[in-house]
């Protein structure tokens, strides 16, 4: 522990921390509270926690965030290969049709197609460097007009421009590459219930590599990105992330997750909850199949570095560990579960 941290823990003890006491279900956690000053308190941590949660679930799965359905893939393969749905496997499947392209001026070569879904269609616009290889320079441009494939239905527009690569995708057994990925209202939506959708728009750098049939990984930056989520047709606030960094890795039986962003929650606007950064603390498994929780620990930290460990113990239970000064000494604990983070939400 530092100096300063040590200095404002004395202060607080001084001034007669108050007990906490939390019921949960049959379990009894108790805990020293941190007071009416921290930003996450023991009255603020549960809607913290929600908050940093749903935006994990929507970036990395599962349900609607980043799972796409086995759209040509082994049924087993579970693919969560993109942060936004769609976003990895749309470069495999455009990125073949360079086989009908066509020379157009300046050396490259144009195609434009359209390609039907199970049900809609989507309008495949590209320019690549040249006709034997997947190159940096290459543009993909997708227009949307109600593709669906399987439970999935897509909409909107998603531009990729590719700055490196190394392999070819969707035809190597494995490749790599530097995406830059632009959405405008790109929108992912379930047709069965409960009705989830989640519309983004915002640019994105994506480092895929295709390891093999099942394995990738994804590491994911951007600057920020609107996430605008719709639960059984009731549009919620809007959630900017901002500074995301996340990797990503399929298993045989779950995938893991490792995560940093900074998070505005429009539903915590004008609250001392404003924007928070939420990262993991160490890897969260992503359980399959859906609609299986997280399971991990989370830490959710307000400007202030008053914090929350979010510990999903199990698909019922999580833990809060309150830091009021991010120094690793725990003042509170409580306990709370997915059902009670998703009522705050």
């Amino acid at each position: 522990m530092t100096h300063a941290a040590l200095a404002r823990r004395v202060g607080r003890v001084a001034a007669a921390p108050a007990l906490a006491l939390s019921f949960a279900a049959c379990s009894v956690s108790i805990g020293i509270g941190v007071g009416d000053d921290a930003m996450i308190d023991t009255g603020t941590a549960r809607a913290a926690a929600a908050s940093g949660f749903d935006a994990l679930v929507a970036l990395a799965g599962p349900g609607i965030g980043i799972v796409d359905d086995p759209l040509r893939v082994p049924a087993d393969e579970r693919p969560r290969r993109a942060l936004v749905p769609g976003s990895f496997d749309w470069i495999e499947i455009a990125a073949p049709l360079r086989t009908a392209a066509v020379p157009v001026s300046g050396g490259r070569y144009s195609s434009q197609q359209t390609l039907a879904c199970d049900s809609g269609s989507v309008q495949v616009r590209a320019v690549f460097a040249n006709s034997a290889a997947f190159s940096a320079g290459d543009t993909i441009e997708l227009d949307t007009t109600g593709c669906r494939f399987g439970n999935l239905r897509f909409t909107g527009n998603l531009a990729m421009s590719v700055g490196s690569v190394s392999g070819y995708p969707g035809l190597s057994a494995a490749w790599s590459a530097r995406i830059t990925l632009d959405y405008s209202a790109w929108r992912t939506e379930t047709t069965t219930l409960p009705a989830q959708a989640r519309a983004v728009t915002g640019r994105a750098v994506l480092d895929v590599q295709r390891l093999d049939a099942q394995n990738a990984l994804v590491d994911f930056d951007s600057a920020q990105l609107s996430v605008d989520p719709v639960v059984s047709s009731s549009a919620r606030d809007r959630q900017s992330v901002e500074l995301l960094t996340l990797r990503l890795v399929d298993g045989p039986g779950s995938d893991t997750v490792s995560a940093d962003f900074e998070l505005a929650d429009g539903r915590l606007a004008g609250t001392d909850l404003a924007r928070l950064r939420a990262r993991s603390h160490g890897i969260v498994t992503l359980p399959g199949p859906a609609p299986a929780y997280p399971l991990g620990i989370l830490l959710v930290s307000a400007p202030d570095d008053s914090a929350v460990y979010a510990n999903a113990i199990d698909a019922a239970q999580i833990r809060l560990d309150l830091d009021r000064y991010l120094d690793g000494v725990i003042d509170a604990t409580l306990s709370t579960s997915w059902s009670s983070l998703r009522g705050l939400l």
